[in-house]
């Protein structure tokens, strides 16, 4: 809130207004501050709305650092000019739903501290929501951004809040060059629906799945029913901006949940082929094994896996028991879970000049089933790697 010029209390109201001119209203507190400025919490409010209509009524649109008490309803109203916020507060929730802003909105450094209602709204001119602070939910479902958009925070002091949702879903950005998200928190807004192309995203918070990777709250938040296939076509689409903007980790992020959603999409009735095309199915095998290719360290981890239980089994189950080859001499080198080691490698790496042998058909089985899982996880391997460093 703007001090006084004064220390004394003023004989009108001495907030700036827009062009450089004082409110000039009829102080009513202690500070020389009018019905509308005035912090005061038993303000008469029923005087205060006489005065918003006076003003809608002259399409006096200056609401500079007013201060609405209670609940603020301008749903469906049309303002025909410029509309100043900035630095306004809503004590209560702020309604304006189907409201059209034909000229700029400017809601610069206002605090909405209930519930903030922007559905249906239509933004011809630019919106600006510069240091804005939504301490409630905020929703701006359906709205219509026509112009420049920008939601911008500062490093210490985030747009929208970390403890509420808010929601753009189905939202449109006719100028999507232009809508700008910077220093927001996005932990928990929703952007279904939304073409998110183009978009500026820079440094906000997304939410993060449990292995720490970054996703949208439209797949994390706890709603029984989603639709895997749109969540899935907005990660594509923040995962075309972030490999735009040359951020390959965020991007890589992103693809791993574009996966994510293909691999749920869909899913079978019968719960036996559900939990199959979900734990096991090719795409399934792809996640476990490389995390979708974002993941070469996952994948090196499966290949010693793999040659370690192959090891194992050669060394320690007689039924998969080695020999060594007719054309090697036997010798105690060949003998121990080192060999062995030696031998799962060779199979994995499709080699022929082993130095063991199966004993029995098991083993040979067992051989040949190595030789069939080594090159897919070493081409799951090398495609992590080279996506990895690549982008």
């Amino acid at each position: 809130m703007p001090e006084p010029s004064t220390a004394q209390p003023a004989a009108k109201c001495p907030v700036m207004m827009q062009g450089r001119k004082h409110c000039g209203r009829e102080p009513i507190d202690d500070q020389g501050l009018c019905i509308c400025h005035s912090e005061k919490p038993d303000k008469d409010t029923a005087a205060f709305q006489r005065e918003i209509k006076a003003m809608l009524a002259r399409k006096d649109y200056d609401f500079i650092w007013f201060v609405f008490p209670g609940d603020a309803d301008f749903r469906d109203t049309v303002f025909d000019g410029p509309v100043l916020f900035a630095g306004a507060t809503f004590q209560g929730a702020a309604d304006f739903g189907g409201a059209m802003f034909q000229g700029g909105a400017d809601f610069g450094w206002a605090t909405f501290q209930g519930e903030a209602r922007f559905i249906k709204t239509t933004f011809q001119g630019g919106a600006s929501f510069y240091r804005a602070r939504f301490q409630g939910w905020a929703d701006f479902g359906w709205a219509t951004f026509q112009g420049e958009a920008r939601f911008s925070g500062h490093e210490d002091y985030w747009v929208f809040s970390r403890q509420a949702d808010a929601y753009f879903r189905w939202a449109r950005f006719h100028q999507p060059e232009k809508a700008v998200f910077q220093h927001v928190s996005l932990g928990r807004t929703q952007f279904l629906g939304t073409d998110v192309r183009q978009v500026d995203f820079t440094d906000v918070e997304w939410a993060r799945r449990s292995g720490g990777r970054f996703a949208v709250w439209d797949e994390l938040a706890p709603d029984e029913a989603k639709d895997y296939a749109l969540i899935g076509k907005l990660y594509r689409q923040l995962k075309h901006n972030y490999e735009e903007q040359r951020d390959p980790i965020t991007a890589g992020d992103f693809h791993f949940g574009e996966m994510e959603m293909r691999r749920l999409e869909k899913p079978p009735k019968n719960a036996l082929v559900r939990f199959l095309k979900r734990y096991l199915s090719a795409i399934a095998l792809y996640r476990w094994i490389s995390g979708y290719g974002e993941d070469y360290i996952q994948a090196l981890a499966c290949i010693v896996g793999v040659l370690l239980a192959f090891s194992v089994v050669f060394a320690y189950i007689p039924l998969f028991a080695l020999q060594p080859d007719s054309s090697a001499a036997a010798s105690e080198s060949m003998r121990g879970l080192g060999s062995r080691l030696v031998y799962s490698a060779m199979c994995f790496l499709l080699r022929g000049d082993r130095p063991l042998q199966p004993v029995y058909p098991p083993g040979y089985y067992w051989s040949v089933a190595e030789g069939v899982i080594g090159p897919p996880l070493i081409a799951m391997f090398i495609l992590a790697l080279n996506r990895r460093f690549k982008r």
